[in-house]
């Protein structure tokens, strides 16, 4: 990213690194050196897609980016299973919550079960491929969700 890409296009810090498209995790600066194959990234939660990479800077809000996913997917289904179609209209509006900082913690248990189940229940990929971005979003930028931010140290 940096030797080749020459950093973030706007020349601030990097933030997170978006690898696979459009549904692929974003990824934490603890894991840039992992090697670019289907396994390393299998270990740590996230694919490799089609191999597009993506730099966001520090300004970048990953419940944000989160809710565009889920947008996108709901937007895109083709409606023919329950868990894509319903799961990501449902997950819009659990990441609005969270956004208005109504119970947050009920409500990031609820965002986890629905990625389970469109994870383990949807018919294809772009249901199944959705909750990578979110769930890695949650995980790694907690605090952009408005929850205690992780300990860097120990990541």
């Amino acid at each position: 990213m940096f030797d080749f890409g020459g950093g973030s296009a706007s020349g601030r810090p990097i933030k997170a690194v978006q690898v696979g498209g459009p549904l692929g995790a974003y990824v934490p600066e603890s894991q840039w050196d992992l090697p670019l194959d289907y396994e390393a990234y299998a270990a740590v939660g996230a694919v490799l897609g089609h191999g597009g990479i993506v730099v966001h800077d520090d300004r970048a809000d990953l419940s944000k980016l989160a809710r565009y996913a889920m947008e996108f997917c709901a937007l895109e289904s083709c409606g023919k299973c329950t868990p894509c179609r319903i799961g990501s209209t449902r997950g819009v509006e659990v990441i609005d919550r969270m956004a208005e900082g109504r119970n947050r913690p009920q409500q990031v248990q609820l965002l986890r079960d629905l990625c389970d189940t469109m994870l383990h229940g949807s018919l294809c990929a772009m249901g199944g491929m959705t909750p990578y971005p979110v769930l890695s979003a949650l995980n790694h930028w907690p605090e952009d969700f408005g929850l205690a931010a992780p300990d860097r140290a120990a990541a």
